[in-house]
């Protein structure tokens, strides 16, 4: 039996040799990287909100992001959708809106753990239930769903105080734990840089662990053999690219992915490119 594409996404998550994705913020950029041979497809909400006119939280409509989605070639690609919160007042919204992603094609999500346009957590049990629904929907489907839990335990307030907080490393380990029961594939933590702590939370989880980098500020040189297992970039490759005079997209991925494909053929990390 071959294996499913969800499948297939699920093995590239290797602990140091990160899955290396490059978030896009429309169709055009997303079908650019195909023709770069990359069928790895991850969405950001910020950078595709203000591509197509929306402030950051939920402000697009989900129909539309999911008209976006269609037209990415989820039949070929391997699409993965931060969908922020959720968009969901409840769980029979969440589920609602679960369903219609899997019948999109996708192959993952990315799901906050925030109020949307709020700084305020969901407590631990209540997004135990929002992600148990989640893996329930799947489950009614009989279909897979990468399932990247994020918490914003650093990101919330003084990112640079958070990184130094020995508490809060151990108020996420904790957190993390009880989303872990519910069945999720993989943690999200932007914000998290401090490499000990890093080093701490992959010892003590046993779901890979994501982080965001900035594509102008941060080396992935230094975030290799610490235990991460895959690394997005956010808005920041977005926000590059709108510097550039010319906005040529094929230069500009050239040129993106030089050291990239370098670091992948050095067996460093992974890009999920089409051989």
């Amino acid at each position: 039996m071959n294996e499913t594409k969800t499948a297939q996404f699920k093995k590239a998550h290797k602990k140091d040799k990160p899955l290396v994705l490059l978030n896009i913020w429309d169709i055009t950029s997303a079908l650019e990287l195909k023709k770069k041979k990359i069928s790895m497809i991850p969405t950001g909400s910020y950078a595709m909100s203000d591509h197509y006119g929306y402030q950051d939280g939920e402000n697009m409509p989900f129909d539309e992001l999911l008209g976006y989605i269609e037209q990415m070639d989820t039949v070929d690609n391997y699409v993965t959708v931060d969908i922020e919160s959720g968009y969901a007042k409840n769980l029979i919204n969440l589920s609602e809106n679960i369903e219609a992603l899997i019948n999109s094609g996708i192959v993952g999500i990315n799901i906050e753990d925030k109020r949307v346009n709020t700084e305020i957590l969901y407590s631990i049990e209540e997004q135990k239930e929002r992600l148990l629904c989640i893996k329930q929907t799947c489950s009614a489907m009989k279909k897979e769903l990468f399932i990247n839990a994020r918490t914003d335990m650093y990101f919330i307030g003084d990112i640079a105080k958070n990184n130094q907080d020995e508490q809060l490393l151990n108020q996420t380990i904790t957190r993390i734990n009880t989303y872990e029961k519910t069945g999720i594939d993989g943690i999200f933590i932007p914000g998290l840089k401090n490499k000990e702590h890093i080093k701490r939370m992959t010892a003590e989880i046993t779901v890979p662990l994501n982080i965001m980098l900035d594509i102008k500020e941060d080396l992935i040189a230094d975030y290799l053999n610490i235990g991460i297992s895959r690394i997005s970039f956010g808005p920041s490759i977005y926000m590059l690219y709108n510097e550039t005079e010319k906005n040529d997209l094929n230069t500009f991925y050239t040129s993106l992915l030089d050291e990239l494909i370098q670091r992948e053929e050095q067996g460093q990390i992974e890009l999920f490119r089409i051989k």
